[in-house]
């Protein structure tokens, strides 16, 4: 069972280590006697491995359970007479030399540890785990898994390949783990081996998905066949009931096989794409605690690792992304074929489900094309990265590390407003009862989007202003709530409301006017407003009709107005004279303002 890497993967480990921040020692446990006595024993998280046994998958493995039980990295030194060291806060080698050093850990500390795999020097694998604990634990795996395999269906089938792969290769790993902890109450010492792997090495849990899922696609193929030969003589019947039944049916057999049952497809290229990705974490992570510790060799070559592994990684996303627009484009075609059918019936429910649908694909397709959704899938990568971090940050770094995280929020509000309004688009572009349905859902979640921009604080003092506006001006001035303006890419916040004063739209000028990278300059005295960005200059007065834009005298219908202290412009003037598009919706007393640069 010792691999010929084992010093090497010592190394590597010890220099992982390095990098990673030790954590709080919970519940009670004995090491096992061999443990207690010899040096050489690694702790990494809940695993006791020895060094003679260490191979890169049982550390892969290993270091995944560091998270849950918030447990670092320990090492019982033979060069300082078996004195435990935490190697999360070591330097290099030399610190595990000295038992009496500041990096040595008290032997009753290690005791309390938590530990539940043993991997003895002979490469042989033990539970430290009791019969009760072994079985309570599979059975909860097991759990997480088939919930796991529920939810990834649940995003197969709406059309979410990325979401369904991490699915699925989460489920792959419990199941693995559930599986390796059976082999070893049964006492199968090779299987428990073999399982190891696809615990910890994404590349090897790639493999074993595909392998899994090629056979359950294998004997869902015969059943698909048959659903599309119904489906084929559905459609040239124009029984559209039928139809729609029958495709059901095969999106739950795709569901069913999961995002890697088929051929190669979007589905199994996202799915080569995250293991790629995990790998690059963690060469990336192993190269920058190897160089920490000193080691230019082992730094090289991890290094080397992982520009090769960026190559492959940059090439899936390429395939990717052609294999994914490829297969909306056939969704597409194939719902906009459905939808000409439905309202030609004039079934308006049918019609807008399959709006709907086909507005969703389109613009999913157009998101993909234009960089938006891998911005949007960066966005939500470093945001889960930062919220891991200032998790255990305190004082200034927290503050520090909440402020990135409001501002990634923001920009991430501002991705997803943006695939809203493609779809919103695509609706739009759609007259009838069925498109207005769709929309209205539609500007429901970019108002819900809006309002998240604000903390139940900030939304209270909102809707206090609301009510003293309308006491003040005795029902004169109309105040919206603020998550009826929409903006199409950038996100703004307003400490005073949107009004409507004689039917025209008014806005506090400043937020809209920096959002637009534009200069605003307010003369208290004369009580006058210039506003100018790249060649347009707008410039008006408070309750005077008269304006200029780009020095050419205008009139307004709507003067500025002052507005609990606060100076309020007519929207259209000011959004139009800096090229922005407006547009009003009467019915749900929504205003749209298009063309923003990001």
């Amino acid at each position: 069972m010792r691999g010929p890497n084992g010093t090497k993967w010592l190394a590597a480990a010890f220099a992982f280590a390095v990098a990673l921040t030790g954590g709080a020692l919970p519940a009670d446990a004995k090491l096992p006697p061999e443990a207690a006595d010899k040096p050489g024993y690694l702790i990494v998280g809940t695993y006791l491995i020895h060094k003679d046994a260490l191979t890169k998958q049982n550390f892969a493995a290993a270091k995944t359970t560091m998270k849950a039980s918030g447990q670092g990295t320990y090492y019982k030194s033979e060069f300082a007479d078996g004195a435990w060291f935490d190697l999360s806060r070591s330097a290099d080698f030399r610190d595990i030399a000295d038992p009496k050093g500041k990096k040595a850990v008290p032997a009753a500390l290690i005791d309390q540890l938590k530990l539940e795999i043993w991997i003895d020097g002979q490469g042989q694998i033990h539970s430290l785990l009791t019969a009760d604990e072994l079985a309570k634990q599979i059975e909860q795996l097991k759990k997480e898994a088939d919930k796991l395999q529920k939810d990834g269906q649940t995003a197969v089938q709406d059309n979410k390949p990325n979401a369904a792969t991490q699915q699925s290769l989460e489920q792959n790993r419990l199941e693995a783990g559930a599986a390796f902890l059976e082999a070893l109450a049964g006492g199968n010492q090779e299987e428990a081996s073999k399982l190891l792997g696809r615990m910890g090495d994404p590349m090897e849990a790639l493999a074993d998905l595909q392998t899994k899922a090629s056979a359950l696609g294998d004997t869902l193929g015969e059943e698909r066949k048959k659903l599309e030969a119904q489906l084929k003589q559905a459609e040239a019947a124009g029984d559209t009931k039928l139809a729609e039944e029958l495709q059901a049916k095969l999106k739950a057999s795709a569901a069913a096989a999961g995002p890697l049952g088929q051929p190669k497809d979007a589905a199994s290229a996202a799915a080569a794409l995250e293991a790629l990705k995990a790998k690059q974490a963690e060469l990336e992570q192993l190269a920058g605690a190897a160089a920490k510790s000193g080691n230019a060799q082992l730094t090289a070559e991890l290094q080397a690792q992982a520009a090769t592994n960026q190559a492959a990684l940059e090439a899936e996303k390429r395939e990717v992304k052609a294999l994914l627009t490829a297969e909306l484009t056939k969704q597409a075609a194939a719902l906009a074929k459905q939808l000409a059918e439905a309202s030609a019936a004039r079934d308006t429910a049918t019609e807008a489900k399959l709006l709907a649908q086909w507005a969703g694909v389109e613009a999913q397709r157009k998101a993909i094309d234009s960089g938006l959704a891998e911005k949007r899938e960066s966005l939500e990568e470093a945001m889960a990265k930062l919220e891991t971090t200032a998790s255990g940050q305190s004082g200034t770094a927290q503050q520090e590390l909440e402020a990135a995280l409001t501002k990634l929020r923001k920009q991430l509000t501002g991705a997803k407003k943006r695939e809203l309004f493609l779809q919103l688009n695509l609706v739009e572009s759609v007259t009838g009862e069925a498109a207005d349905k769709v929309a209205s859902e539609l500007i429901t979640e970019l108002k819900a989007l809006e309002k998240s921009l604000y903390s139940a604080d900030e939304y209270k003092a909102l809707e206090q202003l609301v009510e003293q506006i309308g006491t003040a001006s005795a029902g004169q001035v109309v105040p919206l709530p603020v998550e009826n303006l929409l903006t199409d890419t950038v996100s703004l916040k307003f400490e005073m409301p949107p009004v409507r004063i004689g039917g025209a739209a008014y806005i506090h000028i400043r937020p809209v006017s920096e959002a637009f990278g534009a200069l605003v300059v307010w003369n208290d005295e004369e009580r006058t407003v210039t506003i100018s960005k790249a060649g347009a200059v707008l410039f008006c007065r408070v309750d005077r009709p008269e304006a200029y834009l780009n020095g050419t005298p205008v009139t307004l219908d709507s003067p500025p107005r002052l507005v609990e202290g606060r100076t309020m412009v007519p929207l259209r003037f000011v959004a139009e004279g800096l090229g922005l598009g407006v547009t009003w919706h009467e019915p749900s007393a929504i205003i749209r303002i298009d063309g923003f640069d990001e």
